[in-house]
């Protein structure tokens, strides 16, 4: 089996703070295989946005190994420039030179190259990504979807080995970043590249996303596909953190056993013959269907997807059936 392109070994990040240090990413490990697309999602403050800083080398790492192509980049007592680690980087504003147009932007990392060479890059990942006709334009005329593509085209332009995406789609409106996500995905197929990409948005890391770690104080609590994560989750983190859903005490919802379950919203089903009791606290469209939010007879908070015929409301009871099928029990 081929050694994965970009490999990340016990890493571990720390900075000083009175009374010793704050670390910020505990012991780390992943590996992506060439042209995967990973992404790390979490909330903020998890230590997601370090990862990709020490990766790109403007963070030193305190211990672990950050290890590109076969090559070393960072261990705790040597560390490669920035500049010379070949990595891409798409940063959360862009980061576009106002002074430059669209063609000067996108053409910045490729010195060395002849003028003709230049010329014939620019144009293509121009083409790539929508903007072959906007090469004279200066970024503040463009929209913000328009300079999203920019500082990618300008990524994407050395051909580097690793493409680094810190919260790409953050300063975009939601249709924007729903149509660029996919976009996105795309064009790393079609151009063969690695990427990483950080994100606290469950939406935009399973639409572009082969793997994604799940991260929490530092640490990736799970690596794997999207469907794994919702369906498999392996840590009660991760089961309350992805998609919708609460993790309970078994004997919430009538389990024997002890341990937690997590109850997804179709996992309660409203039944007059139920064993499970609940007050409606409130009931919320969500096209195409209505959301009931209960409380438990142990005070536990759930969602549930009502049928269309469900006659909930606010301060109504209602009798539930739990569906056994799928659950994730964690003991």
């Amino acid at each position: 089996m081929s050694a994965p392109l970009l490999a990340l070994e016990d890493l571990r990040v720390a900075y000083p703070a009175a009374g010793g240090e704050r670390v910020v990413v505990d012991g780390l490990s992943l590996a992506l295989e060439r042209g995967a697309i990973g992404c790390l999602l979490g909330a903020s403050g998890c230590g997601k946005t370090t990862v990709l800083r020490a990766i790109a080398g403007f963070e030193p790492v305190r211990a672990g190994r950050v290890v590109l192509v076969g090559r070393e980049l960072s261990r705790a007592d040597a560390m490669v420039p920035p500049e010379q680690r070949a990595i891409g980087m798409m940063f959360q504003d862009y980061a576009l030179f106002p002074h430059l147009d669209v063609a000067g932007n996108v053409g910045f990392g490729l010195a060395g190259r002849s003028r003709a060479q230049r010329r014939a890059r620019i144009d293509e990942v121009l083409a790539l990504v929508g903007l072959g006709d906007r090469a004279g334009a200066y970024p503040h005329e463009l929209s913000g979807g328009q300079q999203q593509r920019v500082a990618l085209a300008r990524a994407l332009a050395p051909s580097p080995p690793l493409l680094l995406l810190d919260e790409p789609f953050s300063n975009l409106d939601i249709d924007t970043r729903e149509h660029l996500a996919a976009e996105l995905r795309t064009i790393l197929r079609q151009t063969g590249t690695t990427a990483l990409l950080v994100t606290h948005d469950q939406a935009e890391a399973f639409a572009i996303a082969d793997a994604i770690g799940v991260m929490d104080r530092g640490r990736i609590l799970q690596w794997a596909d999207a469907q794994t994560l919702y369906a498999r989750p392996a840590d009660p983190f991760v089961a309350g953190f992805i998609g919708r859903g609460s993790v309970l005490a078994a004997g919430a919802v009538g389990l024997a056993g002890g341990g937690t379950v997590l109850v997804r919203p179709d996992r309660l089903v409203p039944d007059p013959a139920g064993a499970i009791h609940a007050e409606v606290m409130e009931v919320t469209f969500r096209g195409p269907g209505r959301v009931a939010l209960l409380r438990l007879a142990g005070g536990e908070r759930v969602e549930v997807d009502l049928p269309a015929d469900a006659a909930a409301q606010a301060g109504t009871r209602l009798a539930l059936r739990l569906v056994e099928t799928g659950l994730v029990l964690f003991r």
